[in-house]
């Protein structure tokens, strides 16, 4: 069954200065039903919705998201819907609590029951786009992604070979039985599942279609670092904030810097705080010495795969006055005639 009028007239009422079409509101409503602004469709009525409903349902999500808060699917709210982001959703209960809430950060309600947790990357990228993303690239990326939370926290994390670790990391594409399958290059990115004590609290997974890049230009690709940031804040408690300089704000905001010197934004700090607090003062634990920090391997400079070469001469056939080997390099020379020369003249070409 189809949209019912109440809606069409919502939108192509209101929005008259610019008409959209049936598709996109059937997709604002899928989207506004996926992230939590709506309930779920009912199979009785086919998804028919209310205009107070869809309308209070718009302007909530505009206000999370900071955009004019219109309440019809303008042109604005529409290319926001279509940003790449976070699969989980927004809105944690309802509307109505989300309206009441002073805090911009939010939590999901769930928390480890413990400071040590264990982190596991069960399965490594696939696709060649990704194929620089090896374990070399991969563990110290996650590492300083997780160490990011646990400094601001009483959270230690620890990478161990284990299946039962707490945070599973995998790559994966499509439907991957987990009840949110991933969309191909752009749209949902990632997830992360909030802790508890079902078998996939706290795995994190990555969308392996997507190109994940580190230390690149941002229209090379996806920051794996920063998705990865905002990931791990779901596998330890935290939901979508709004606030915008927050690392938890569900769409991908671009590359965040350097991961060994990421310092989190004062507003994911208050929610970590609040969910585990640092302990104050001297402790009876021994000390622990701290784990080595890897290092990450330096990205080759991006080159354009039509670069065109340098217009050097052919060693094998172009025509040379001298070849010299000096210090272990081989030089070619091209001028006057005689050895000394030719010396003289310009190095058309050298080997190292």
């Amino acid at each position: 069954m189809f949209l019912n009028l109440w809606i069409l007239s919502l939108v192509f009422g209101l929005g008259h200065c610019h008409p959209v079409s049936a598709q996109d509101i059937s997709k604002g409503v899928d989207w506004l039903a996926r992230y939590g602004y709506l309930p779920p469709p009912d199979p009785l009525t086919a998804q028919l919705q209310t205009e107070e409903g869809l309308t209070n349902a718009i302007r909530v999500m505009q206000r999370f998201a900071g955009i004019k808060e219109t309440g019809i699917l303008d042109k604005e709210t529409l290319a926001l819907m279509q940003k790449p982001r976070c699969s989980l959703p927004d809105i944690i209960g309802t509307s109505e609590l989300m309206k009441r809430r002073k805090k911009r950060y939010a939590l999901s309600g769930s928390t480890w029951d413990k400071n040590d947790l264990t982190w596991k990357i069960r399965s490594f990228p696939q696709s060649s786009q990704n194929n620089h993303l090896q374990s070399n690239t991969l563990r110290p990326l996650m590492y300083y992604a997780l160490n990011v939370w646990s400094k601001s926290s009483r959270l230690k994390f620890h990478e161990t070979e284990k299946e039962e670790a707490d945070i599973l990391i995998d790559f994966s594409k499509s439907y991957h039985h987990d009840g949110y399958p991933f969309d191909g290059p752009g749209g949902t990115l990632a997830h992360a599942f909030f802790p508890g004590d079902h078998p996939i609290s706290g795995d994190t997974h990555f969308d392996d279609e997507e190109t994940w890049m580190y230390n690149s230009p941002e229209n090379h690709g996806t920051d794996l670092f920063a998705v990865a940031v905002h990931e791990f804040g779901h596998a330890i408690g935290l939901a979508h904030s709004s606030a915008t300089e927050s690392i938890m704000k569900p769409y991908y905001q671009g590359p965040v810097g350097d991961p060994m010197r990421y310092q989190l934004p004062q507003d994911d700090i208050h929610a970590i705080e609040q969910l585990y607090r640092k302990e104050e003062g001297p402790t009876n634990e021994p000390p622990v010495n701290p784990p080595i920090q890897p290092n990450i391997p330096i990205t080759p400079v991006y080159r354009p795969p039509d670069q065109p070469r340098p217009n050097l001469p052919d060693r094998c056939q172009a025509n040379f006055d001298a070849i010299a080997n000096i210090r272990g390099e081989v030089f070619f020379f091209k001028g006057e005639c005689g050895f000394h020369s030719c010396l003289r003249g310009s190095v058309v070409q050298r080997l190292g």
